[in-house]
């Protein structure tokens, strides 16, 4: 009885003290609150209340926190490669690549044929708005406009 009374004087000094400490190491507060029980469970097993129980939770928890860490260490993370071997896109990508340009040209038929024109000029094509803007009979910045705008509308659409 006695133990279980120096146990639960014990808890209610230095639970708090320690469960910040705990924090401060693992900026998680679960992962700190399971230190903090881990740390008690390690102090009942303990024969005696240690002489100075605040420098034993502290360097217990710590211990603890640190066989986790080490742990964690331990999980090698591979990053899967889902790209062909060349560098090229695997065949599944291929099949998405293509249903979103059918998708994406699907779309630019609902624009008026002179927006849908700049848009198809410069995605397709690759060309500059000066040459959009000769193709076009219009200035640059109308062209500028119409694909600036394109852009926005296929954004709410997709």
């Amino acid at each position: 009885m006695e133990k279980a009374g120096g146990l639960d004087e014990v808890y209610a000094a230095y639970a708090i003290s320690l469960s910040r400490f705990m924090y401060k190491l693992t900026r998680d507060r679960e992962e700190a609150n399971d230190l903090v029980q881990d740390a008690f469970l390690k102090l009942c097993e303990q024969g005696r209340v240690p002489d100075h129980p605040r420098e034993w939770l502290n360097l217990t928890g710590y211990r603890l926190f640190v066989d986790r860490w080490r742990r964690r260490q331990r999980v090698v993370w591979t990053q899967l490669d889902d790209r062909a071997p060349e560098g090229r896109p695997g065949p599944e990508q291929e099949v998405l690549d293509r249903e979103l340009d059918r998708h994406f040209r699907s779309l630019l038929l609902r624009f008026k044929p002179s927006m849908r024109t700049a848009i198809q000029m410069r995605v397709y094509d690759g060309r500059g708005y000066g040459e959009i803007a000769r193709a076009l009979g219009c200035s640059e910045n109308t062209v500028k406009s119409f694909i600036r705008r394109g852009w926005t509308q296929l954004a709410r659409w997709l």
